[in-house]
């Protein structure tokens, strides 16, 4: 309690100009350093997000979902999204780790592990691009989207970064997703009186918010 109530474990992770010219290795601790959610976090925030999380205490696990099953070793299908369920009651196996959990440092099983790796590699970017679980709950998400009564899309773009982020766009931000709203239309052949009503145009907006560095690091 102590430690996580002190100034230095409460400071922002946002770097001032002034601060980093003067001690840009963060010796003094001028800034938190940005930390990366947990696997299982990372999971629960996308199901959260695309509001697909079930909040459900306890029951039974869920099998993780899986390419095909291997009944000799035990590895069973469980459905791509889990069934909303938190990422607790995933079931783990020895044999063949989850896929999506592992490529954010899950622990395997195998070993006890005192403090869990805290990598930032490539292949984590691609599980939030082309995984299928992330690829559905931006679906998803954009569905719920689509289906809600936004004015417009400037009032869309807001929700979304309150949704996601916890916070409104910066000016920038708006406009870059403002441009990116055209361009998708464009893609998409969608014409401008459809916007709103386009689900392939807002899952792929909601698959971008959850390709924000923003969404998995800690501000």
């Amino acid at each position: 309690r102590r430690i996580v109530l002190s100034r230095t474990f409460r400071l922002s992770a946002r770097r001032q100009p002034e601060a980093v010219s003067m001690d840009p290795l963060n010796r003094l601790l001028h800034h938190f350093p940005a930390r990366r959610l947990d696997a299982e976090s990372i999971r629960d925030a996308v199901l959260a997000t695309s509001g697909r999380i079930s909040l459900q205490l306890g029951g039974a696990s869920v099998y993780p979902f899986r390419d095909k099953p291997n009944t000799d070793r035990r590895l069973f299908v469980g459905p791509l999204d889990g069934h909303g369920r938190r990422s607790l009651y995933i079931k783990t196996n020895l044999m063949e780790p989850t896929r999506f959990l592992s490529v954010f440092n899950t622990p395997g099983g195998k070993v006890v592990e005192g403090r869990r790796d805290r990598s930032n590699v490539p292949a984590q970017a691609l599980a939030m691009l082309n995984d299928p679980f992330v690829i559905g709950q931006a679906d998803a998400w954009g569905q719920r989207l689509v289906a809600a009564a936004h004015r417009d899309p400037s009032e869309r773009i807001d929700v979304m970064f309150h949704r996601a982020l916890c916070r409104p766009p910066t000016a920038a931000e708006h406009e870059q997703f403002a441009r990116l709203l055209d361009q998708l239309a464009g893609l998409h052949g969608v014409p401008a009186a459809d916007r709103m009503t386009s689900r392939p145009i807002w899952k792929d907006m909601a698959h971008v918010v959850f390709n924000l560095k923003e969404f998995i690091y800690l501000p």
